[in-house]
């Protein structure tokens, strides 16, 4: 699950596949990872509002808490 407790927007970028996912502050969303991989399935990398989650398996997906696919590009606030 990655969380945006900030008092902006959150940058969630997913690799391999180069999109990126704005978290209001308050949400939440859960990044899954298909396939198989080697000791772990994702790496993160953060930086200044942005949160970079590279998918080991080279496939993931992004979803909300119901389970919904959460909207890929910046939103409005």
């Amino acid at each position: 699950m990655v969380q945006n407790d900030g008092k902006e927007q959150l940058r969630l970028w997913l690799e391999p596949c180069g999109q990126d996912y704005w978290l209001k502050p308050g949400e939440a969303v859960y990044v899954t990872s298909y396939g198989t991989w080697n000791d772990h399935p994702f790496e993160t990398i953060h930086e200044a509002d942005c949160l970079t989650v590279w998918a080991t398996s080279w496939f993931a997906t992004v979803s909300d808490r119901d389970g919904k696919e959460f909207p890929p590009g910046r939103r409005t606030a």
